[in-house]
């Protein structure tokens, strides 16, 4: 890994009950770097995204963004929360698209994108508007600025959601499962825009199904299986020789279908 950590993860572990999701997840996001994240369903890979997020919030463990501790400090084994002003700072920082595109459905796609930057980040609204129109250029979308999500198609959506989470300027972007709520055909132009992203430079973790997206933009794949990383390394080296069982079985079963 080259560069200092954009997202910097340690001991992480998550429950749900008595379920260990997480189990000890030690990972570094190089800043520029583009990592993916492939493994069975169940292995805990959306759960790490959203831990990053803090849309679901870890037992243990230590989550740095950009040299900064995220959302607790720890001292004796006790956590103690940042404020919500502190929290909300970090997390506009990690822009996330999910597999559903969360748009708000009574905003036109000119509202959903500035929604945030104007009441979060407090610009005025003229400006948020015209960087909405750069994004959804850089998306493929200005002829759909004042169009409604449903009168959008499934990757128009998704490519409307890349938008909204770019709008807020992030250091670093996280991708979970974005393309897979979509059908097979519009998968591509979603794909093309990550890829996109990814060569100009944008830090992105990203958890996909697409075998193909990952072996030809990622910097680092990892396999992740039961709330481990079984196995990481350069696209090449995991996608030909994977060194685990675990990784070679996976692929196996993926590719062949």
């Amino acid at each position: 890994m080259t560069g200092s950590p954009m997202i910097e993860i340690e001991g992480l572990h998550k429950y749900f009950g008595t379920h260990h999701v997480l189990r000890g997840i030690d990972l570094a996001v190089a800043t520029g770097e583009v990592v993916c994240i492939i493994g069975p369903s169940g292995s805990g890979k959306s759960t790490l995204l959203r831990c990053i997020n803090h849309l679901e919030v870890a037992q243990q463990g230590v989550i740095r963004i950009d040299g900064q501790v995220a959302y607790r400090d720890e001292a004796g084994g006790l956590f103690r929360p940042h404020s919500n002003r502190a929290i909300s700072a970090v997390r506009a920082q990690v822009g996330m698209v999910f597999q559903h595109f969360n748009l708000f459905p009574h905003l036109t796609v000119m509202g959903n994108i500035i929604e945030a930057p104007v009441h979060v980040l407090r610009r005025k609204p003229a400006a948020a508007r015209e960087r909405a129109m750069e994004l959804l250029a850089q998306v493929g979308l200005a002829d759909k600025a004042n169009a409604y999500p449903e009168e959008l198609s499934g990757g128009q959506q998704q490519r409307a959601a890349i938008a909204r989470a770019l709008a807020m300027d992030p250091k670093a972007m996280l991708f979970d499962e974005a393309t897979s709520a979509l059908d097979p055909e519009l998968i591509n132009e979603v794909l093309t825009v990550m890829r996109d992203l990814a060569l100009g430079g944008m830090t992105m973790l990203v958890v996909t199904h697409e075998m193909n997206f990952a072996r030809q933009v990622a910097s680092r794949v990892i396999f992740m299986d039961q709330g481990r990383i079984v196995e990481q390394g350069k696209p090449a080296d995991i996608f030909t020789a994977p060194r685990e069982p675990r990784t070679r079985d996976f692929l196996r079963s993926v590719l062949e279908h």
